[in-house]
């Protein structure tokens, strides 16, 4: 094509100079067309897939959700039935007391899953996935999902105190007897869950030595309240998210978000 413009401008046929180079100008536009359009396809491919992988991760969010939310009720029972004992007229603090404020003092370490979002961000294509509202639900969730471990892992100085002052044998007997057990969740993780019910078998002796040293705790109640009020907010959070997750879901699953 440069030798045809050559041979072209060295006979002064400008109207072919003009013609070839209208040609490569076209080539070259519809080359750029074409790498452009074959761009946007391999980008909505991407866009798809991590479509398909933020849904399985919203799955997999509520299912870690219903999990924390029902373990964090059975360490809250513990709280309140720990908290009850004390503050008895004529408390007799015997091993289930033990058990309630050892599991009291439970805490659901595993971070918060944000894979699939994390990925998004970093691919670029986040403005290709959804329409206008449901990115801005990716948007808003995936800010929550940012800061849920700030109150999804907060510990009380409960735990702490708990765990310094209750007699090493006595925390053994109770995590070899009364510890987590895994459960497998619908989307294929695992999730731990506190017994229903255990027994120690410690003697009596045993028992009041080791109910004493707990109940010296300094404001054992008011430690113990301080934990339940935790609770209560982990536990609205669990549901804010958990209706989040929800919607998010339908929006991304459903027509209106396309």
């Amino acid at each position: 094509m440069i030798r045809r413009i050559r041979t072209h401008a060295a006979r002064q046929d400008w109207f072919a100079v003009a013609v070839d180079l209208g040609i490569v100008v076209i080539g070259v536009y519809l080359g750029i067309q074409a790498s452009n359009w074959n761009q946007d396809r391999q980008d909505r491919n991407v866009a798809s897939e991590l479509r398909t992988q933020l849904i399985s991760n919203l799955k997999a969010n509520q299912d870690d959700l219903k999990a924390r939310s029902k373990y964090y009720a059975q360490v809250q029972n513990h709280a309140v039935a720990a908290l009850q004992a004390i503050e008895a007229p004529s408390p007799r603090l015997g091993e289930a007391f033990l058990v309630d404020a050892y599991q009291a003092s439970q805490l659901w370490r595993r971070p918060f899953d944000r894979t699939a979002f994390d990925e998004l961000q970093s691919s670029g294509l986040a403005n290709k996935v959804g329409n206008v509202a449901t990115r801005a639900r990716i948007s808003a969730y995936s800010v929550s999902v940012q800061g849920f471990d700030i109150t999804g892992l907060h510990a009380t100085d409960y735990r702490e105190q708990l765990r310094r002052t209750m007699d090493l044998r006595t925390q053994k007997l109770i995590r070899a007897k009364c510890d987590d057990r895994m459960q497998r969740q619908p989307s294929g993780g695992e999730a731990p869950v506190l017994p229903d019910s255990c027994r120690l078998g410690m003697n009596g002796d045993d028992i009041q030595r080791a109910a004493a040293r707990v109940k010296s705790i300094p404001e054992l109640d008011k430690e113990l309240t301080r934990l339940v009020i935790d609770i209560d907010q982990k536990q609205a959070l669990f549901g804010r998210m958990l209706r989040d997750a929800a919607e998010l879901q339908r929006s991304l699953e459903g027509r209106s978000g396309r």
